[in-house]
């Protein structure tokens, strides 16, 4: 009769739930591919670099709060979540190409003449997924706005304003990425997804870290 109790204190058996995990392969200008993992359980996203120890970024969008987690210097900065008042400037114009290629759908996003981003998604693939990581980054809109506007006028990306801040999220709009080709030479491509079980505290914050909240963007 006390065989039940027992099982409840093995570690990662009593708490396990299924989560979604989605590899993508990604790329920085002159550095080598690196692996990017997506975690999601409920409404909650987790993103690392593939292994459960490292550090991790928590979204959790219940709340709208964004968690970085630091192991090496033990510390937790919290993002505030917010959108943007900002919009493109006059004579700015954004525009969108649509094609389909059988299942996929090609899509580029110009501004004005030049390209900020393809896209190459699958609709209908992982659609919570694509939810999820789209409302991340709008989340994250009014930050990026704080720093559109304290980087110098020469130094500015408008294609960062356009896919950070006024359209943040549009990679997310037409499925789950298949592929994202950036104008500045990012980019990231889908290599796998299944489901996996988890515990909760891979979705939980360390409960000694010191926090740090970053102040909300005006």
């Amino acid at each position: 009769m006390r065989l039940p109790w027992l099982l409840l204190l093995l570690p990662g058996l009593a708490f396990a739930r299924q989560a979604t995990e989605i590899r993508f392969e990604d790329t920085e200008p002159g550095e080598a591919p690196y692996l990017s993992r997506v975690l999601i359980l409920g409404d909650k996203l987790r993103l690392d670099y593939g292994q459960d120890t490292d550090n991790y970024s928590l979204y959790d969008q219940r709340t709208q709060r964004l968690y970085v987690v630091s192991h090496e210097v033990e510390r937790i900065i919290e993002i505030p979540a917010g959108k943007s008042r900002l919009s493109l400037p006059q004579g700015w114009q954004l525009t969108l190409s649509r094609q389909a290629a059988g299942v996929e759908q090609h899509v580029q996003v110009r501004l004005n003449d030049r390209q900020c981003v393809e896209i190459r998604a699958v609709p209908g693939l992982l659609p919570e997924a694509s939810r999820l990581l789209g409302n991340l980054r709008r989340a994250l809109a009014a930050s990026q706005a704080a720093a559109w506007k304290a980087t110098p006028a020469d130094l500015r990306d408008p294609c960062f304003l356009a896919l950070d801040v006024v359209r943040a999220g549009i990679e997310y709009d037409y499925g789950l990425p298949l592929s994202l080709q950036y104008g500045d030479g990012r980019s990231r491509i889908y290599r796998s997804h299944a489901k996996r079980e988890v515990t909760d505290a891979l979705f939980a914050l360390p409960g000694k870290y010191q926090r740090f909240r970053l102040p909300a963007p005006r």
